[in-house]
C-alpha cells in the first residue's frame, strides 16, 4: 500500500497533516500554557494574556473532551502533589492509563449514553469536595457536550439522544445544535458552575474545537456565559423541522414562555471567579501546516480556519483552489468544519473530510494535484477513517467509477475504500476541527495510508 500513492506530493501531505495534528496536543499545549513556580500558578492563552490564580491548599481537577486525557495527564504532572482528586470522562476507545487520584469515565460520543451521566455524576461528586481554599481546574475540549450528559428535570436521556440524532442529521451547524443542547441540560452553558460550593478559585483550560472559537460553544460552554436562549433553540428545532421527542419539545416551549430559569449570562455572578482561558484551536494547527510546508521548500498559504457550510461545496473549492496552482511549488492549507446533511433514507459511511475529499475528486480533471481533508481527533463523521487523501493515482483511478452515486448515498468511505485512499490515524487524543491540504504534483507515502 505504501508504494500504491507513490507521488511525493502524497507524501508531503500526510507528514503535514501528521504535523498539524501534532502541534495541538494536549500535552505540549498544556506545558506551554500553564507554569506553576513558588507557589503561584499561571496561565496563558493563545494570544499571550496571562491569568494569574492565587495560592491554593488543594487541586480538584474535572472535564470532559476527546483532549481531556491528555489535559489531565499535564495538568497533573504539573501541579503534582497538589491534586487531591477529580473524575474526567473521554469517549469510549481512549487509550488510557491510570492516573493518580483522577477517576477516568469512558462514555459514548456523539450521541450521550449512561456511562457518559455516570460520569458527569462523578464530575459533581469531585466539586462537592472543593471549600474557598482549594482550586477546581475544568479541563474541556471538543466532543465534552455529549460526554459530559445531565439532563434537565423532566428530560430523559433517551429524549436528549433523539433530538441531538435528529439535529446531527439535520445538517445543522455545531452552535445551532449546542444551542439546544444547553437549554436541555443541567449543566451546560454554564450551568455546571452551579454546582460548585463554596468560594474556591476556579479555572477552566479550553481546547477549541468550533469555528471562531467561541467559549460559550466548546463542549457547550459548560463553565461560560451562554449567550443563546430558549427562544433560540425553539426557533432552531423549528428551522430543522424537528417535531420530537415531545417531552424535549415540550420542555423548551415551556423555557422560551419564560416558564424555566435560562442559563447564565455574561452579567452572572458565577462567573466573577473563574479564569476561562483558550489554549488551544484549529489556527495553531493550521499554522503549523504551513511551517511544515515551508520548512520543505513549499510556498504555502493559509487561508484561515473558518471554512463551514455543506462539506460538498467545500470539496468544489478546494478542487477549484487546486486547479489554479500550476506548477508553481505553492501548497494551500484551511481549516474549519463542515457539514453533511443526510437524506432521510439509507446512507453508507463517511465523514465530512470524506464527503469533501470525494466532492473535489469529481470535479478534477488532471492528475497533477493532490488533497488530504482529515479530522484532527482521527475520526471523521461514522466511520474508523480520519479523512481521505485525493492523490494523482486517485484521480485517475476515478474515472472508472461512478462518484455521484457515492455522493448522493454519502458513502464517501467505500468509494476510497476501493481508491485505497482512506487515512487512518485512531484516536489521536485532540480535537481542532478539520484541516485540509492542497498541493502540486511534486512527483512514497506514509504508512497511515490502507
Amino acid at each position: 500500500m505504501e508504494r500504491f500513492h507513490n507521488s511525493k506530493s502524497s507524501r508531503l501531505i500526510l507528514s503535514t497533516l501528521a504535523a498539524a495534528i501534532d502541534s495541538v496536543r494536549p500535552a505540549p499545549l498544556i506545558k506551554h500554557a500553564v507554569k506553576f513556580s513558588n507557589s503561584k500558578l499561571t496561565v496563558r492563552d493563545i494570544y499571550g494574556n496571562v491569568a494569574k490564580v492565587g495560592e491554593f491548599d488543594r487541586v480538584y481537577i474535572v472535564g470532559a473532551g476527546k483532549a481531556t486525557l491528555g489535559m489531565a495527564y499535564a495538568v497533573c504532572s504539573i501541579l503534582d502533589n497538589k491534586v487531591a482528586a477529580g473524575a474526567i470522562t473521554v469517549p469510549y476507545g481512549t487509550k488510557t492509563k491510570e492516573i493518580k487520584r483522577v477517576l477516568v469515565t469512558e462514555a459514548s460520543h456523539p450521541i450521550p449514553d449512561k456511562a457518559g451521566i455516570k460520569g458527569t455524576r462523578n464530575i459533581l461528586s469531585i466539586l462537592r469536595k472543593a471549600d474557598q481554599n482549594d482550586l477546581v481546574v475544568f479541563l474541556i475540549s471538543g466532543g465534552g457536550s455529549a460526554l459530559m450528559p445531565l439532563p434537565a428535570s423532566g428530560i430523559s436521556l433517551a429524549n436528549k439522544q433523539k433530538i441531538t440524532s435528529l439535529l446531527l442529521r439535520s445538517g445543522a451547524s455545531i452552535h445551532e445544535i449546542n444551542a439546544v443542547r444547553k437549554h436541555l441540560s443541567a449543566v451546560k452553558g454554564g450551568q455546571l458552575l452551579r454546582h460548585v460550593n463554596g468560594s474556591c478559585a476556579l479555572l477552566s483550560l479550553i481546547i477549541s474545537d468550533v469555528i471562531g472559537d467561541d467559549l460559550g460553544m466548546i463542549a457547550s460552554g459548560p463553565t461560560c456565559p451562554d449567550s443563546s436562549t430558549f427562544m433560540d433553540a425553539s426557533n432552531i428545532l423549528r428551522k430543522y423541522r424537528i417535531e420530537g421527542p415531545a417531552a424535549a419539545i415540550q420542555y423548551i416551549a415551556k423555557g422560551a414562555k419564560g416558564k424555566i430559569k435560562e442559563t447564565p449570562k455574561p452579567q452572572d455572578e458565577l462567573f466573577s471567579r473563574i479564569h476561562n482561558v483558550l489554549i488551544g484551536n484549529n489556527a495553531i494547527a493550521c499554522k503549523a501546516a504551513v511551517g511544515y510546508l515551508k520548512k520543505r521548500g513549499m510556498q504555502a498559504v493559509n487561508l484561515g480556519s473558518e471554512f463551514d457550510g455543506e462539506a460538498k461545496e467545500f470539496g468544489a473549492f478546494l478542487a477549484q483552489r487546486a486547479l489554479g496552482l500550476g506548477r508553481k511549488r505553492l501548497a494551500i492549507v484551511a481549516g474549519g468544519e463542515t457539514t453533511v446533511k443526510l437524506g432521510r433514507g439509507k446512507n453508507g459511511l463517511g465523514g465530512r473530510n470524506q464527503e469533501a475529499a470525494l466532492s473535489c475528486l469529481a470535479e478534477l480533471d488532471r492528475h497533477d494535484v493532490a488533497i488530504g481533508c482529515i479530522g484532527t481527533d482521527g475520526i471523521d463523521g461514522n466511520s474508523d477513517a480520519a479523512g481521505a487523501l485525493v492523490s494523482p493515482k486517485t484521480i485517475m483511478l476515478a474515472k472508472k467509477m461512478d462518484l455521484e452515486k457515492y455522493l448522493n448515498m454519502h458513502d464517501s468511505y467505500h468509494a476510497f475504500k476501493k481508491l485505497n485512499s482512506l487515512i487512518f490515524t485512531g484516536f489521536t487524543g485532540t480535537n481542532v476541527n478539520d484541516i485540509a491540504v492542497v498541493c502540486p504534483e511534486l512527483s512514497k507515502v506514509g504508512s497511515i495510508l490502507r
